[in-house]
């Protein structure tokens, strides 16, 4: 009788659990987020432990010397350096191409947040060899524009 009286009351403050079909029912909202109380924190659902985080964020120097492919796996020049620019905040990687042994070779500023790495390459959608061959030389002298030093750390995109 005490054990019924108990459920019974316990029942009565915590709806559903005094029933045993309450108890083993799958919940209609099960998967579902509830609202949170007024002045609760806001539940924000986790993504899966193995998910891919959508950046990788990779040191300066470790971007140095790589190479820089297409979509289509044509390799288009290589990391020459990664520069900040101190007007606006951006930060750009600096594509160096053609020329021999550091001679006639053309770089091209490239925003950092237009490539991304996918199997250990860094790939640049929509760039062509015919669009770098046309494009004007790019002077990294200008003084708007800060290379980043090889211990300093930028967000690249991963897919």
């Amino acid at each position: 009788m005490k054990g019924f009286l108990l459920v019974a009351l316990l029942g009565a403050a915590m709806p559903g659990l005094g029933t045993a079909a309450a108890q083993t029912a799958p919940s209609q909202d099960a998967g579902q987020m509830r609202s949170p109380a007024p002045g609760a924190p806001a539940r924000v659902p986790l993504p899966p432990a193995d998910a891919p985080l959508p950046y990788q964020p990779m040191r300066v120097g470790e971007l140095e010397n790589r190479e820089i492919y297409s979509t289509r796996g044509e390799m288009l020049g290589s990391v020459k350096r990664v520069v900040l620019d101190v007007t606006d905040g951006i930060t750009f990687i600096v594509l160096e191409r053609g020329g021999f042994v550091g001679i006639g070779e053309k770089e091209f500023p490239l925003p950092a947040d237009r490539l991304y790495t996918q199997g250990g390459r860094l790939v640049v959608p929509g760039l062509t060899d015919a669009e770098l061959d046309n494009a004007a030389d790019w002077d990294v002298r200008d003084q708007k524009y800060r290379e980043m030093a090889d211990s300093e750390i930028i967000n690249v995109a991963r897919r």
